[in-house]
C-alpha cells in the first residue's frame, strides 16, 4: 500500500486527484493540506510514503518548503503538480532531487503511473516539459565543471540537506528559553492550541510569542519561521 500526502490549495482541484486515486486499490490517501503550515503537520505526523503537492502555496514558496520537508520525512519522494512550465522553476525543482513533475494539464489518468514510478525509485516529467528538464541538466552538468575549477563557485548538484537561502541569514538572532521551545514544536508541525497545552501557556501567549519572533526573524508566517530557524541552524540553539 503506498500512502500518499494530498497538499493543494484549490478545492476541486484537490478532490480530482482523490477522485483519480480511489480507483486504486494499492493506493490509501492518509492527509489532505492546503498550504505550506499543513504539508509541514502532515508530512511531520504521517510519514508517507507520497506527497502530491503544488509549488505554488498561499503561505510560503513551495519550493523553499521542500528541503524542510524532506527533513522531517526523509524517504517521503515528492510529486509537483502544477501548471507551471517556465525552465527557472523546473531548475529549482530538478536541483531539490525532485524527479516526477506532473502538469495539471495532462490526463489525470497519467497520476497513477507516475505514483508507481516514483514510489520505485523512477523518474516521471510530463512530456510537455521534457526537453527543459534535459537543457536544466546539461546547464547543471557545464556548473559542476565550472565549480570543480574552484570550490568557492555555487554547485548545481542534488542537494542532500538544507542549505540557506540568500534572503534568510540570521544575524545576532537569539531566542529566549521559552521562544526555543516554541520553535522546536512548530518546526515539528505543532499546531498553536498544541504548542498552548505542551507548554502550559494560553492560546493568546502562544500568539503573542509567534508575533514577536516573526518580527524578531523577518518572516511573514509561521511556516517561513521553521523554514528560517533550519536554514540558518538555529533549531540546534533551540535544543540547547
Amino acid at each position: 500500500m503506498i500512502r500518499i500526502v494530498i497538499v493543494e490549495e484549490k478545492e476541486l482541484e484537490q478532490k480530482l486527484v482523490q477522485t483519480t486515486l480511489a480507483f486504486h486499490s494499492d493506493f490509501e490517501v492518509v492527509g489532505y493540506g492546503k498550504d505550506g503550515f499543513d504539508a509541514l503537520i502532515l508530512v511531520s505526523k504521517l510519514k508517507p510514503d507520497i506527497m502530491i503537492m503544488d509549488t505554488r502555496l498561499s503561505d510560503t514558496n513551495g519550493i523553499e518548503l521542500i528541503p524542510l520537508l524532506k527533513n522531517k520525512s526523509p524517504h517521503t519522494a515528492f510529486l509537483i503538480l502544477t501548471s507551471l512550465t517556465e525552465e527557472a522553476h523546473l531548475s529549482k525543482i530538478i536541483n531539490l532531487g525532485i524527479t516526477a513533475y506532473l502538469l495539471k494539464e495532462t490526463d489525470m489518468d497519467t497520476l497513477p503511473l507516475a505514483i508507481r514510478t516514483l514510489h520505485k525509485g523512477g523518474h516521471f516529467f510530463s512530456p510537455k516539459v521534457h526537453d527543459k528538464v534535459f537543457h536544466t541538466l546539461l546547464d547543471m552538468i557545464k556548473t559542476n565543471k565550472a565549480s570543480d575549477k574552484s570550490s568557492s563557485s555555487a554547485t548545481a548538484t542534488w542537494p542532500q540537506g538544507l542549505g540557506k537561502t540568500r534572503s534568510q541569514k540570521a544575524v545576532n538572532v537569539k531566542f529566549s528559553t521559552v521562544e526555543q521551545q516554541l520553535i522546536a514544536l512548530v518546526v515539528q508541525g505543532y499546531s498553536s492550541e498544541e504548542i498552548a497545552d505542551r507548554l502550559c501557556l494560553s492560546g493568546g501567549t502562544v500568539r503573542n510569542y509567534l508575533s514577536a519572533m516573526l518580527q524578531k526573524t523577518g518572516q511573514r508566517n509561521r511556516t517561513q519561521l521553521a523554514m528560517f530557524v533550519v536554514n540558518n541552524g538555529l533549531l540546534n540553539q533551540s535544543r540547547k
